[in-house]
């Protein structure tokens, strides 16, 4: 009985501490008809090269993607690394099968080439978060150029999350003691 409960535990704690990822690094195809950086993929991410002043990665999974736990999260990290950053900001957008569309706001290509990572804010807003098929990353600069490497985005679990385990953790100690 105990092994039982320790084992769903842990199986419940690994469920919610799991962070959807979308990777960058397999698995995904450059559209070459919205990509105007001339982006190419590799099994370190998606690398890309051009002005900052409206350009666009554009790529898209042969499978739809679920994101289910990024409904209710506010903010992402998106990671990977510069050769080439200037100050300017970008967006990252997420399609649905249907083109529906949400917008990740406040990436930073300085802030990713000197951590390589930054925060993303997700909007409240309906989406189809169990099918995201592709994504832009859109630059808004003033036409300096950018260069690197992009390898994924993932969610920051809510300390709502954390609470939750500690809470649960709290009661399988508490019911592990009183067997005792």
């Amino acid at each position: 009985m105990k092994k039982s409960l320790l084992l769903t535990t842990l199986l419940l704690i690994a469920s919610f501490s799991y962070a959807q990822v979308l990777d960058f690094t397999s698995g995904i195809t450059v559209d070459t008809n919205y990509d105007t950086f001339g982006s190419t993929t590799s099994g370190s991410g998606i690398t890309f090269s051009g002005s900052d002043l409206g350009n666009v990665v554009s790529a898209y999974w042969g499978s739809a993607q679920d994101l289910t736990s990024w409904a209710t999260a506010t903010e992402a990290t998106i990671s990977g690394s510069m050769t080439t950053a200037s100050t300017s900001v970008f967006d990252l957008v997420l399609y649905d099968s249907a083109f529906n569309t949400v917008t990740l706001s406040g990436g930073s290509w300085v802030n990713l080439d000197t951590s390589g990572s930054d925060a993303l804010v997700i909007p409240s807003n309906s989406f189809a978060w169990n099918d995201v098929t592709a994504f832009d990353i859109n630059t808004g600069g003033a036409g300096d150029t950018v260069a690197g490497t992009l390898t994924g985005v993932s969610v920051v679990p809510e300390p709502s999350t954390y609470a939750l385990i500690a809470g649960f953790a709290a009661f399988l100690f508490v019911a592990i003691r009183r067997r005792k």
